[in-house]
């Protein structure tokens, strides 16, 4: 109560919608841009220790982006703010061999050319004389800025910080900045997600080599599932090691997604009869948003170098069943442990041989991820 009688002014308000709405960008930028980087790229951080989207590249080299929206950029008065502020964190970071991306939902931050950036990644070396004299003259603003704080401090440590980031900004190499904008992106889920769908379709399409309607069929509940990755991966401390997302647990939902969960397939390899609400039970948590995480790339390419020794050592002896089945029958205690997201064992059972099924008849659509997207399998 204290804090809120301490208030300057007793205008109480709880709306964070702002806050939510930069998370929520950020995490969705953080698609887009993993994506149109996704072959050269081996993993991608959201909110790391250097900057808001970290994305690592084959040759070591990063991109680190600033995520910058505005949720209503029509009432904005400076559109250039947040142009300014992502120039003082992204000269943090050093330029050398990296790329650094400012990436934002204002279509008008450049009144030279409106709209220039719309959906790409264009760097400064590639944009038109007039919009580079307003980049550079926006620089110079930012120094300005900068100065006047520096006159205005009397603490001589914070001076000191604001002279180093005055240096940084003054020596910012624009050859390596890069600049996106990702529109519509306002309002409500219709008009939010339109430009992170399109680009999912087309990666589905253009790189994964999916069928349309394949694609089409996967693309909202792939996004969805993204989207929640990412914004979990924002609150996770960059000290963790699974902070990283790599590129083939990133990309292998796609696989998942494309497998019908006909569960009825594996009944006859269960030690019971299950019953309606079991399987109820097991449908529900395989449709979640979050069952894929069962199938990372790193745990089914594991199932499935298992699978291949098994099929060696069945190789001309009498089975009576097809080997997949009989895989599963015999050797899904190995993997029992990692579907445990419940009490009840005969559900912990069916989940175990229904997903290990699902990775084994989904080798082929591996492969076509591993082909559109550079990761070995």
């Amino acid at each position: 109560m204290s804090d809120y009688l301490n208030e300057e002014y007793c205008n109480f308000s709880n709306d964070a919608t702002a806050s939510s709405f930069g998370w929520n960008f950020q995490a969705n930028a953080g698609i887009f841009l993993f994506l149109k980087f996704v072959q050269s790229a081996t993993d991608i951080k959201i909110e790391s220790k250097l900057q808001d989207i970290e994305i690592t590249l084959t040759d070591g080299n990063k991109i680190f982006a600033q995520a910058k929206p505005s949720q209503d950029y029509t009432i904005a008065k400076d559109k250039k703010e947040k142009f300014k502020d992502a120039i003082v964190s992204l000269a943090r970071n050093s330029p050398i061999n990296n790329q650094l991306i400012y990436i934002s939902n204002i279509p008008d931050t450049f009144n030279s050319a409106k709209n220039f950036f719309d959906n790409s990644i264009v760097s400064y070396n590639s944009c038109l004389a007039a919009i580079k004299k307003e980049i550079d003259n926006t620089f110079k603003s930012t120094v300005t800025s900068i100065e006047k704080k520096i006159k205005k401090e009397v603490k001589e440590e914070r001076k000191n910080k604001l002279i180093e980031i005055k240096n940084k900004v003054e020596q910012f190499d624009k050859s390596t900045l890069y600049i996106s904008t990702i529109s519509p992106y306002f309002g409500n889920e219709e008009n939010r997600y339109i430009k992170i769908s399109d680009t999912i379709l087309s990666f589905l399409i253009d790189y994964i080599k999916l069928s349309r309607d394949d694609a089409i069929g996967i693309k909202q509940r792939l996004l969805e599932h993204w989207q929640l990755r990412l914004e979990h991966n924002s609150t996770v401390s960059d000290k963790c090691d699974v902070k990283k997302i790599t590129k083939a647990d990133f990309v292998w939902p796609i696989a998942a997604l494309l497998i019908d969960n006909d569960l009825s397939e594996i009944n006859e390899c269960l030690s019971f009869t299950p019953d309606k609400s079991i399987t109820n039970e097991v449908n529900r948590i395989m449709e979640s948003k979050t069952s894929v995480y069962h199938e990372r790339f790193e745990f089914s390419n594991k199932v499935l170098q298992e699978f291949e020794q098994f099929k060696k050592e069945v190789y001309g002896k009498s089975i009576t069943q097809p080997v997949e089945k009989e895989f599963i029958k015999k050797c899904s205690y190995k993997f029992i442990d990692e579907f445990r997201v419940t009490s009840d064992e005969n559900v912990t059972e069916y989940l175990t041989k229904a997903f290990l099924y699902r990775i084994i008849s989904n080798n082929r659509n591996m492969q076509k991820i591993s082909a559109g997207v550079g990761v070995r399998i």
